[in-house]
């Protein structure tokens, strides 16, 4: 991003720090005419102390999701479809700064139009691009590792608990509802206490969880059945000593990955 100059003050956007609470101070900050490279973008992130910058304007922004959308249509019809995705992945960050890129990279890309996802010379597309590549391939790394375990018998209902640092649930559903579309199935996101739920035939949702469900899910992820047992013996007895290589298999299966895959567990 454009370094600030000093010739106004620099106006700070504080917003909720959800996809909807950035993107409404995006929508705010744009049609502001204050200029981007005086402008930045702030969530407000539960548990970290409020830091002020001296002289600095400060602007309360209310979550709007038409804004929201808005924003979203915009780049997708004016920009491109794939500086659309770059967005998309970026929100899902964890990253606090992922809110001033997302806006800076906006910014420029109503200028440059479609070539903006190239032009890794300006900074804030460059730090895009690395939000966007880490995002994707952490949903990746999901897509190859995530476990489920039967829960229930009548209904049978698959369970699977992950703990990404991004919120990559809506990128690895889909893969999961095409592979188990006869299945109902579950796949709570321990991190940021969402889960997503699939019945037969019918389309996958994503809802966040009140703390009563969110408990509930660990118990029933917590029973161990029978044939968790059984999966955990298999995987062990395939596992012949002498050729074992432990530094490849972490580089296969990372170990902050293995908390919740079953033949891992103890």
């Amino acid at each position: 991003m454009e370094e600030f100059d000093g010739k106004k003050p620099l106006r700070i956007y504080e917003c909720e720090d959800s996809m909807e609470g950035i993107l409404s101070a995006v929508y705010e900050a744009g049609i502001s005419g204050y200029g981007h490279k005086y402008i930045r973008i702030a969530p407000k992130r539960q548990g970290e102390s409020e830091s002020m910058t001296l002289f600095a304007e400060y602007v309360a922004v209310e979550t709007n999701s038409e804004y929201a959308d808005v924003v979203l249509d915009k780049v997708r019809s004016g920009i491109s479809t794939e500086a659309y995705q770059y967005v998309l992945h970026a929100l899902a960050s964890d990253k606090p700064e992922r809110a001033d890129i997302v806006y800076q990279f906006v910014a420029y890309g109503f200028t440059l139009g479609a070539k903006i996802t190239k032009a890794l010379q300006i900074p804030c597309v460059k730090a895009m691009f690395a939000l966007e590549r880490k995002v994707k391939n952490e949903a990746m790394w999901f897509r190859e590792f995530v476990r489920f375990q039967q829960v229930s018998e009548e209904p049978s209902v698959l369970l699977a608990v992950i703990e990404p640092e991004a919120r990559i649930i809506s990128m690895i559903a889909p893969h999961f509802a095409d592979r188990l579309n006869p299945e109902r199935f579950v796949i709570y996101d321990k991190s940021h206490g969402e889960a997503v739920f699939h019945m037969p035939g019918e389309p996958w949702f994503i809802r966040l969880l009140s703390t009563e469900e969110a408990e509930s899910l660990e118990q029933m992820w917590e029973q161990q059945e029978k044939y968790v047992e059984l999966w955990k013996t298999f995987f062990h007895s395939i596992c012949i000593e002498e050729r074992k290589n432990k530094n490849l298999q972490r580089n296969m299966a990372r170990l902050k990955y293995r908390k919740h895959m079953t033949e891992f567990m103890e």
